[in-house]
């Protein structure tokens, strides 16, 4: 009988501990589930919104959806957009489940971003948060996807990047080639003696009119250290100056043709009389060249202009015989005398 009862007593106690162990195990498994439920947000309160992508490439349903960095939701669906309803290049329609906490946070110019976790890990999908002035998104709205750069555009501009700093590679060794081979002015500077010998005389020149010039004694030297010659300039600045002033603002003849609209007049009335003249003195050779005057018939008649030039010649041969033979034009007196 006591056997028995020892028997009993210990089959008991091992049903214990084995109730203990599975209560235990239980409490763990609860309060993992807990613990992963708390972070991936399992059991928290959601609703969805939607965002429009050209591409998913690597994302999957289930990735997680993140806010400034932080993780408030997953990607719920990815489906295709109806081929009559897609816009500005859009294939794929993501539905996206987050926390009921951030509503406040995802806005009208909220942005969602494909990103990558890591360099070749997942893709995510990141959102920006919104301003203040812009009105929170509601549940079923969509959410404007702004522009992601993904690993095959990275590696695309990389490798235009290094396509062309391989050109660049190449000029510069056509460039240099031609240096040392002494082509061009700057090949002949590299390569020639000669030009290298000029360019230290042209240098020895330039260093001994530097140094012409920072003499003290010389016109130069005078003009850079002289406080005199500074002096004078400032006071022909200053002469200039008052003259200008002078003209300006003084009484003088230039002063009253820059400034008095009397003087100014006078000159305009003047002018209008020389335009006046000169009018009639086109009048007046007009009348000469086109009228029927006397001057009109010397200066367009050829026969008058004959006469008139015979008739100078016989007054000059005139004058030339009164010179030559005065007598012979000396009248012949006689007087009487009756007594």
């Amino acid at each position: 009988m006591a056997g028995r009862s020892t028997t009993r007593g210990s089959f008991g106690w091992r049903q214990v501990r084995v109730l203990g162990m599975v209560v235990g195990a239980l409490f763990l498994l609860g309060y993992g589930v807990y613990r992963v439920g708390k972070i991936f947000d399992i059991f928290a309160d959601r609703y969805e919104v939607y965002t429009l992508v050209p591409t998913g490439l690597g994302l999957r349903e289930g990735a997680p959806v993140t806010l400034a960095g932080q993780r408030v939701g997953q990607v719920t669906e990815i489906s295709f957009i109806p081929v009559g309803a897609k816009a500005d290049g859009n294939n794929l329609r993501i539905r996206l489940a987050l926390n009921a906490d951030v509503v406040s946070q995802v806005r009208r110019d909220s942005r969602a971003f494909l990103r990558t976790q890591g360099l070749l890990g997942d893709k995510f999908v990141d959102i920006a948060p919104g301003s203040e002035a812009s009105p929170a998104l509601q549940p079923g709205d969509t959410l404007i996807a702004g522009e992601s750069l993904d690993l095959d555009q990275f590696l695309e501009r990389a490798a235009g990047l290094m396509d062309e700093a391989g050109a660049v590679v190449t000029d510069v060794r056509t460039l240099t080639a031609g240096l040392v081979a002494g082509q061009g002015t700057l090949g002949q500077l590299v390569s020639d003696d000669e030009l290298y010998g000029r360019l230290v005389v042209t240098t020895a020149q330039l260093e001994e009119t530097l140094a012409m010039v920072n003499d003290a004694d010389g016109t130069f030297g005078r003009f850079l250290r002289d406080p005199a010659v500074y002096d004078e300039i400032h006071s022909a600045v200053a002469r200039v100056d008052s003259i200008g002033a002078l003209i300006l603002y003084g009484s003088g003849t230039l002063s009253q043709l820059l400034q008095s609209d009397s003087l100014y007049q006078g000159l305009m009335a003047t002018a209008l009389r020389a335009d006046s003249a000169l009018g009639g003195l086109n009048a007046f050779v007009g009348g000469l060249t086109e009228g029927q005057g006397t001057l009109q018939r010397i200066l367009t008649d050829p026969a008058l202009y004959d006469e008139l030039l015979k008739a100078v010649i016989d007054a000059q041969t005139l004058i030339q015989g009164i010179r030559d033979d005065p007598s012979a034009f000396k009248p012949e007196i006689r007087v009487r005398i009756g007594w």
